[in-house]
């Protein structure tokens, strides 16, 4: 889940003294990404090539964990995650901050999502205690997984 290998492939003087730059930066899948830019006389390329790996491998983490949420804001629980760049708690934390600002149905999906998770698991992303996830179950995600299997079979109809 990061990445392993960047290099500078080619730096191209300009006539005003700043660099062309051509990079490619390699994750653990063997992924490449590819980045240009123009680099001022007087920064340290080696630097720069450090800085953006590290920033590459948040935004491809993070961009992931968003990309699993608006699954799962449509399909609730039968999204099954898989995750290359990012972790599970990530998603889940973004999970979290989602069901803040969920339309219904949105809501519906998510808690029909969390639903799925242990109760420990629970207990940790929303930071309750085993009396609190148990009322959260029984009010909250076993309603909205009726629900969400109710839209779900409603769909297209």
């Amino acid at each position: 889940m990061s990445i392993v290998n960047s290099v500078t492939a080619s730096v191209n003087a300009q006539a005003d003294g700043r660099r062309w730059v051509h990079e490619i930066h390699t994750d653990h899948t063997g992924a490449t990404w590819v980045r240009d830019w123009l680099a001022s006389a007087v920064e340290s390329l080696p630097s720069a090539l450090s800085a953006y790996a590290v920033q590459l491998a948040s935004d491809l983490a993070s961009a992931e964990a968003s990309a699993w949420v608006e699954r799962i804001k449509q399909d609730g629980s039968t999204v099954t995650v898989t995750l290359t760049h990012s972790t599970l708690a990530a998603v889940r934390s973004a999970l979290r901050q989602a069901y803040q600002n969920a339309t219904r149905t949105e809501a519906i999906m998510l808690a029909d999502f969390l639903g799925t998770l242990t109760d420990g698991q629970l207990q940790t992303l929303f930071s309750m205690t085993a009396g609190q996830v148990t009322s959260l179950r029984t009010n909250r995600l076993t309603p909205a997984a009726s629900l969400a299997t109710s839209i779900r079979t409603a769909a297209g109809q």
